[in-house]
């Protein structure tokens, strides 16, 4: 049980263990809980990540990590093909809790991957 510590995965995993950090913080899930049900804690819009329901807390999150997740973000792209439907910047607060939810969402596909590993 061991491997699957939180810092296992930070220091061994993750491929941005002091972002991935952060947004374990903010997600507010006991590491315990989300390594024993992580596809309940996947999506970041469901409403069971309590750092990531409200625009204060996702804008707030986004906009102080904006250029990580963007790098992200391009990464993914990069890898996988443009995403589409992206809200546009113009939408600061779709845009920013969508950057939220995406960067969530990208760790929780890192943590899935390493609970299955």
């Amino acid at each position: 049980m061991s491997k699957l510590s939180k810092k296992q995965f930070l220091e061994n995993y993750s491929s941005f263990p002091e972002f991935h950090k952060k947004l374990l913080e903010q997600g507010g899930i006991e590491w315990k809980q989300l390594i024993k049900h992580p596809q309940d804690y996947y999506v970041a819009n469901s409403g069971s990540v309590p750092g990531f329901i409200f625009y204060n807390d996702t804008i707030q999150f986004a906009k102080r990590h904006h250029l990580k997740i963007l790098q992200i973000l391009d990464e993914y792209e990069t890898e996988c093909g443009k995403l589409e439907n992206k809200p546009s910047p113009t939408d600061e607060t779709q845009y920013f809790n969508w950057l939220a939810w995406f960067a969530w969402e990208s760790m929780m596909s890192e943590v899935i991957s390493f609970i299955e590993g």
